[in-house]
């Protein structure tokens, strides 16, 4: 606990004030640290962010080669709302017509029942279905939908059980028979095979959904037809959507990490820095490092060809300004000249793709793989930031302790000096009674 402290009590001095001021004095190392631990923070920080962006680069380049992208693929469209299709496998290119002449349905019966007091059974295709006394309607659609072999969906509907097959066609019929329940034989809807026509070879099948009638394509009837769907399986290609969706992501990210850096070697040191956000200013302008990467990330793009398949940084023209891309660097897409390049000569434009994406990520390994620039400056900035963190920490100790010595010795400077005066109190005393 401290002491009590009378400041100036003997002196008249403002002990205390002399003491902060003289603390103050002592304390600019401090001040002078606690900004070079705000300037290294900051250039850690900004370097992770510029790390993480370029990562984003280097994965976007990485799907651009990525042979899945590239891996033939077939499109299939349908004219119509009454047949859907999907490729189950590679299938013969070219149009089918799909007529729909009847759908497949499952057969559904109803039957009056009654509840009986004592426990009874239904038989549902020859499954025995065990009904307690006194059990309602709700209990026995209850029972039979708890048993899957029945085969049977049942309901309760209009004070009736109603049962419906759980597979349509013609083949699946339903029995049933028991204690407490009466069919009615006009609400019988008979199961149906669907019917239907594919370049006008008939055919019928149990089930809507059709996965034999074309090899390697599944066609679900959804609906009559009365003129023939056209069904259109596409050839065997790169899907041009989905490589010009990832070269778009690839200019995105490359742009972002573009604006990352240059953000960093464009921001100007503060003359007269008087807060740590001035003092953060300028910790990466005109960085070596840096602008060397930016260099040879343009240079990659110029020196792979990129521009065959319309990205490219622009050329300098007449309107050239300081926001334009080929001065600052961001990659543009043509995409009319993109689809070209994919539809005259997709293997030339995979070649290419994949010898840019392994150049760039040549590049951009350089700087933030695990022995890249970028880990090597963190972890120097790590070590730079334990070496400051244990210096302050050496330095509060001393500050503390001068802190504390200054106090002592003012305190015997205010002892002595009292001392003094009483001493002096005293002697007048004595001689005026002299």
């Amino acid at each position: 606990m401290a002491g009590i402290s009378i400041s100036g009590l003997a002196s008249s001095l403002d002990t205390e004030g002399i003491i902060a001021k003289l603390m103050q004095i002592e304390s600019q190392p401090k001040i002078r640290l606690e900004v070079r631990q705000g300037q290294v923070k900051a250039r850690e920080e900004a370097l992770r962010d510029i790390s993480t962006k370029l990562q984003a680069v280097s994965d976007a380049a990485a799907d651009l080669r990525s042979p899945a992208l590239w891996a033939d693929v077939q499109t299939v469209e349908s004219g119509s709302s009454a047949v859907s299709a999907k490729l189950l496998s590679g299938t013969g290119p070219g149009g089918y017509e799909v007529k729909v002449t009847q759908l497949a349905r499952a057969e559904q019966r109803s039957f009056d029942f009654a509840s009986s007091p004592s426990p009874s059974q239904i038989e549902v295709n020859g499954v025995t279905v065990t009904l307690g006394g006194g059990a309602t309607l709700a209990d026995a659609v209850s029972a039979i939908n708890g048993n899957p072999e029945t085969g049977v969906y049942a309901v309760a509907s209009g004070g009736r059980l109603v049962l419906s097959s759980r597979s349509t066609g013609a083949a699946h019929t339903i029995t049933a028979a028991g204690a407490g329940i009466a069919e009615d034989p006009s609400k019988l809807k008979a199961g149906l095979d669907a019917s239907f026509e594919i370049d006008g070879v008939a055919g019928t099948s149990a089930s809507n959904v059709l996965t034999e009638a074309v090899p390697g394509l599944e066609l679900t009837l959804k609906a009559t037809s009365a003129e023939a769907v056209a069904v259109t399986v596409g050839n065997p290609e790169p899907d041009g959507d989905a490589i010009a969706a990832k070269v778009k992501t690839f200019v995105s990210a490359y742009n972002t990490a573009v604006d990352a850096i240059r953000a960093r070697l464009t921001d100007p040191r503060v003359t007269n820095p008087s807060t740590q956000a001035d003092y953060n200013h300028g910790i990466l302008f005109g960085d070596s490092q840096l602008s060397g990467l930016l260099s040879r990330l343009r240079e990659t793009v110029s020196e792979t060809g990129l521009g065959a398949l319309g990205v490219s940084t622009g050329a300098p023209g007449a309107s050239v300004s300081a926001d334009s891309d080929s001065v600052i660097g961001h990659l543009s897409l043509d995409s009319s000249k993109l689809g070209e390049a994919l539809d005259g000569e997709p293997a030339a434009a995979r070649k290419l793709m994949a010898g840019f994406g392994e150049a760039l990520q040549g590049v951009v390994g350089s700087a933030v793989g695990a022995a890249g620039s970028i880990p090597g400056r963190l972890e120097a900035a790590g070590s730079e930031t334990r070496r400051l963190n244990e210096t302050m920490t050496a330095l509060n100790t001393r500050l503390a302790q001068r802190e504390e010595r200054l106090h002592l010795q003012y305190a015997a400077l205010e002892s002595a000096l009292l001392h003094s005066q009483t001493q002096s109190s005293w002697l007048s005393g004595q001689l005026a009674q002299l």
